[in-house]
């Protein structure tokens, strides 16, 4: 089976899901419901890591591990000696609880951290920590920690499709859990069980993407139709739905993760005519540096916020450029940490002189 070496139209699709997060923490009042992204961001990177993976019959875990660690560690670790530095000199009070909470971020339990804190992502941004964005990452951190050895499990039942009953049962754990009373928002949230749904919905769609020897292609017209509608479906839900509205968690997210997922799968057929098109700028640019961005974004409002610099539309733009910087410095620092040198050959006439 000859695989496909990249997959078209994903930077859009990020440049889709990080405006609506970047835009929720900025505007939330205007852009309410832009924590929706999470979940088009949850989609693709299951997408990709079940993708990517595929060809090996089992996954070695150590050599996934490191490589999975060199790509999340650099980039957080250098934001948070960085905000921890501009936050005490802006703010001190807000880390008051820092050591707790920066141990969470590292160790990968940020969102469990949060619960037990009973942080409200959707209070405002004065109320909250530099790092309370990072919950995110927490859980990315905890599907990676999983994927080798459920990959690995899966695997050996390829016939009973085991995969995909373990996903069909995680679609269902936050509907049932928003039902129960003791349950809070924060809860809901923030708790891995709840949130792994997209995910593993992600990581299905893209084994089964990887495994096909014959892909069934959609007509251009309805792939380029679904793909405008489900464009503008996201911006209304950015604009309209709110994250305490009890439907998001009865079954709201749920459905938006299917969405998600058709996008994505469309996309992937090489027929679509726009696919190359979503991959070039500026949808490219926020795609390379997206990961930077939403490390840096939430501590550059909280340091702006907190010195006042939060009222005047030049303060945003100022904001966001501030963050790019950081973003694009970040990355280009992280990529020379990962750039092998070559060896240097020893001349024979020296060694022997």
């Amino acid at each position: 089976m000859s695989r496909r070496k990249q997959i078209r139209g994903l930077n859009a699709l990020r440049t889709l899901a990080l405006f609506g997060v970047l835009l929720f923490h900025m505007f939330p009042q205007a852009v309410p419901g832009g924590y929706f992204g999470v979940i088009l961001f949850f989609v693709i990177s299951g997408f990709l890591t079940a993708y990517s993976t595929d060809s090996e019959e089992e996954i070695q875990v150590l050599p996934y591990y490191l490589k999975r660690l060199k790509r999340i560690y650099p980039a957080l670790i250098i934001m948070l000696f960085v905000s921890i530095e501009a936050v005490a000199l802006t703010d001190r009070y807000r880390l008051a609880k820092a050591y707790q909470e920066i141990a969470s971020v590292v160790f990968g339990y940020n969102n469990y951290w949060q619960i037990t804190q009973s942080a409200d992502y959707f209070a405002n941004l004065a109320a909250n920590s530099a790092f309370t964005h990072l919950w995110y990452i927490a859980i990315l951190i905890q599907f990676e920690l999983l994927w080798p050895w459920l990959s690995n499990l899966t695997k050996k039942y390829t016939k009973k499709d085991l995969l995909g009953i373990i996903t069909i049962v995680s679609l269902f754990i936050m509907p049932v859990l928003s039902f129960v009373p003791s349950l809070t928002t924060t809860m809901l949230y923030y708790g891995t069980l709840s949130r792994i749904h997209a995910l593993l919905l992600g990581a299905w769609a893209g084994r089964a993407f990887a495994q096909e020897t014959k892909h069934v292609h959609i007509r251009p017209a309805l792939s380029v139709s679904y793909l405008v509608l489900f464009t503008a479906v996201t911006i209304l839900i950015y604009l309209k739905v709110d994250g305490q509205m009890k439907f998001v968690y009865h079954i709201g997210m749920v459905l938006y993760a299917f969405a998600c997922l058709a996008a994505v799968w469309l996309l992937c057929d090489d027929r679509n005519p726009i696919g190359v098109y979503l991959d070039k700028e500026p949808f490219a640019f926020f795609s390379k540096y997206s990961y930077e961005i939403y490390l840096w974004q939430y501590p550059v409002l909280v340091v702006f916020g907190s010195k006042g610099l939060s009222s005047a539309f030049w303060h945003y733009l100022l904001q966001a450029a501030v963050i790019i910087i950081l973003s694009m410095w970040t990355h280009w620092f992280t990529g020379m940490l990962h750039t092998k040198k070559p060896a240097v050959k020893k001349d024979p006439a020296a060694a022997g002189s």
